[in-house]
């Protein structure tokens, strides 16, 4: 295609990369928005103020945690619910590292919920995508918002109940002492044979 018709080739490429371009340009606006909105969130104490209010849930799905960390996680988990991932992540990623460094420990369970959370991202507002549709000339961008909730919750139904399995037969692991088996060796046996 290239050597038999290269105007048209590079007519594309060139189309493909302005559409790349100004798709960039608005997806930095709708980021900076939101993270100016969590930032003003921070400096009023709003996130203090959630994540009291989401302390049982957080203490149910992570433990027991500082109020930095409960912090953190709220405004990790408020952000990913009005579908600004981008302004989510700094505050995922402060949160798994004081966990790290107060468990000594590169991926606990906590630190993985929060990961499978980030992840699946329950969306109340999916601002980004809702944002994308419309850069594209969608009529009805807002058309996604029921299916976004109803997929974004079950997902993340879905990861909490994975996590929260084998978080706790983890758990029950470490509190026995008993040996996990894998792949039909002992642990502490010569390597198995591949």
């Amino acid at each position: 295609m290239l050597l038999s018709n290269p105007s048209g080739v590079l007519g594309v490429m060139l189309a493909a990369s302005a559409d790349g371009v100004r798709l960039a340009v608005m997806l930095c606006g709708i980021y900076i928005v939101w993270m100016g909105i969590v930032q003003i969130a921070i400096d009023a104490g709003l996130i203090d103020k959630l994540a009291r209010l989401m302390s049982p849930l957080i203490r149910f799905l992570f433990g027991k945690q500082t109020k930095e960390v409960e912090g953190l996680i709220a405004t990790n988990l408020s952000a990913n619910m009005i579908g600004a991932g981008a302004a989510a992540t700094p505050a995922g990623i402060a949160a798994i590292e004081k966990m790290s460094k107060a468990t000594q420990v590169k991926a606990s369970t906590p630190m993985i919920m929060l990961f499978v959370l980030s992840a699946t991202s329950m969306q109340i507002l999916p601002t980004t995508v809702i944002g994308i549709l419309q850069s594209h000339g969608a009529t009805n961008a807002g058309n996604v918002i029921l299916p976004t909730i109803v997929v974004s919750t079950l997902s993340t139904l879905v990861g909490v109940i994975i996590v929260k399995m084998f978080g706790a037969r983890e758990s029950e692991v470490a509190e026995t002492g008993a040996s996990v088996k894998t792949d039909g060796c002992e642990p502490g046996e010569a390597p198995c044979p591949q």
